[in-house]
């Protein structure tokens, strides 16, 4: 490599290690651990940021044609269906895909062993179950509240098998930073979505064009995956060798499996005590709030996790750190929550159609709960693991449930709204248990980091007070969308008042472009 490629690849290094708020050598320790894997994590950078454009391109259109080719009871077929799915994969993976990405391997051998036990266990488990979910449809069907659907689950349940022989794949490439392939999966399942999955929206008008796509994203997925990597399963396995990985696992399994009764719980309730247009409803709703803020989250939580582990030892400077991340990701996700609120009619209008129309208030609830979900629990959530207390997400995920499942159970009596709502208002459960652990642990007051976002509060409720001023003359798309304009004036014209959100603002944008800007010239 001649000295100037070499000085161009530091360039890029240096930029990336900036974005994130490290210094470049704690940088290439973290994600690299030698200087000799210092190209993998450029070329990592440049194919995670384009899987990331492609999706926020593509999918939003996909999803714009597909809610108006299908019925909300075609969705609430497929929600059912990732009710089980979800389930049967916390017992498939188990936690391996971590185990080979964070464990430190003596040597090759001992990681290729190590993979291949991972593999045919994650394999044979995911078959089994599968042929149980085949055996028992009939009953599963009935406790799900989907009688008439068992085909269907049969069929859908063969993602399982299929996720799980790519599963261990992908997790090696993660450990590698090589996301040059899964950029490439990524791709064909935006592909599909476009020559497969609509077409077979306009030819069948059910259920079944999801539930066929999704199977052929699976297969694509494991074939290029598996056709790409170094790596191929042998017929090696240890039981020794499994149960230190299921030890290692263990507190991974615990929160996976109260994570899934905390986010699928309220599903299978809908599923049962309403019917499949109420749950298809409920689950886009959910699922419209969640992508449209992950336009800005996605791209952020990320970096909290490592930025958090540099700083464990120096809690002063950690906590210095969180109030920093949750400044930068608040300014721009709290009016995004707003806008969805306040205008969820438009968006749903817009955005799925008029037969969606029912899920307008369902939309506007989610996100605005789920901003300050975001804003505060996911930014203090990643303390946890970062000052080596894994235990301690398991604790929360415990109290939340002993509060949310409940609810949900009772406020499922007077109807989906009720019940969406309380689901929603849980979530403030959870905010204020992270606020008392991050008080226990690091001693940041949740007084300091409310306070920390209140300029940004204060230009949200400014954003609702003029929202509601005009709407009884903005009753037209248009006027609609120049009233979301002027709300956003007035937030940002706020802020900009203020010195130090207005310095904020101004590095955020200089940033923003500075980036766009690299990506264009370089790709």
């Amino acid at each position: 490599m001649s000295i100037a490629a070499n000085r161009a690849q530091q360039i890029e290094i240096n930029r990336v290690a900036n974005n994130i708020g490290l210094p470049t050598s704690a940088f290439l320790e973290y994600f690299c651990g030698m200087n000799s894997l210092e190209s993998k994590v450029v070329t990592a950078t440049k194919w995670s940021a384009l899987t990331e454009i492609a999706s926020k391109l593509v999918s939003p259109i996909s999803t714009m044609i597909l809610a108006r080719l299908l019925t909300p009871e075609a969705y609430g077929a497929v929600a059912t269906t990732t009710i089980i799915i979800s389930f049967a994969e916390l017992f498939t993976d188990a936690g391996f895909q971590k185990y080979i990405i964070q464990h430190d391997f003596s040597d090759d051998d001992d990681r290729d062993k190590s993979i291949n036990v991972a593999f045919w266990s994650n394999l044979v488990m995911s078959l089994i179950i599968w042929g149980i979910i085949i055996a028992f449809r009939y009953p599963i069907a009935r406790i799900v509240g989907s009688p008439g659907l068992e085909t269907a689950i049969a069929v859908a349940c063969a993602a399982i098998p299929i996720a799980a022989f790519s599963s261990i794949q992908n997790a090696i490439y993660k450990r590698s930073l090589n996301f040059r392939i899964p950029f490439i999966v990524r791709m064909i399942g935006l592909i599909i979505t476009f020559f497969i999955t609509i077409p077979l929206a306009i030819w069948l008008r059910s259920y079944w064009a999801l539930i066929i796509s999704n199977l052929i994203q699976g297969v694509s997925a494991a074939i290029i995956l598996t056709f790409y990597s170094d790596w191929r399963p042998s017929f090696y396995y240890s039981f020794q060798r499994l149960k230190k990985m299921i030890g290692f696992c263990f507190w991974i399994i615990i929160d996976h499996i109260l994570s899934w009764a905390n986010n699928y719980l309220d599903i299978f309730i809908v599923g049962r005590k309403f019917n499949q247009h109420s749950l298809g409803i409920y689950k886009t709703s959910i699922n419209m709030s969640t992508n449209m803020l992950k336009i800005v989250s996605k791209s952020f939580i990320p970096i909290l996790l490592p930025t958090y582990s540099k700083q464990q030892n120096n809690i002063p400077q950690l906590c210095q750190t969180l109030l920093k991340m949750q400044k930068y990701l608040s300014i721009m996700i709290l009016p995004i929550g707003f806008t969805i609120f306040l205008y969820s009619d438009l968006i749903t209008r817009l955005y799925l159609g008029p037969q969606w129309a029912e899920a307008a208030p369902l939309i506007g609830i989610w996100g605005l709960i789920h901003t300050f979900s975001l804003s505060i629990n996911r930014v203090c959530g990643n303390v946890y693991v970062a000052i080596n207390k894994p235990h301690i997400p398991v604790i929360l995920s415990t109290l939340f449930a002993i509060v949310t499942i409940p609810t949900i159970i009772i406020s499922s009596r007077y109807g989906l709204q009720t019940m969406f709502t309380a689901r929603a208002l849980t979530k403030l459960w959870l905010l204020s248990l992270h606020l008392v652990t991050i008080k226990i642990l690091i001693h940041l007051s949740p007084f300091k980091i409310i306070g920390n976002i209140l300029p940004e509060l204060i230009g949200c409720g400014i954003m609702t007070v003029i929202s509601y001023s005009l709407s009884s003359v903005c009753e037209t798309i248009i006027l609609q969308l120049a009233s979301i304009t002027v709300c956003w004036v007035a937030y940002f014209g706020f802020l900009g008042s203020i010195k130090n959100e207005r310095m904020i603002i101004i590095k955020i944008w200089q940033h923003t472009t500075r980036s766009i800007v690299r990506r264009i010239t370089r790709f």
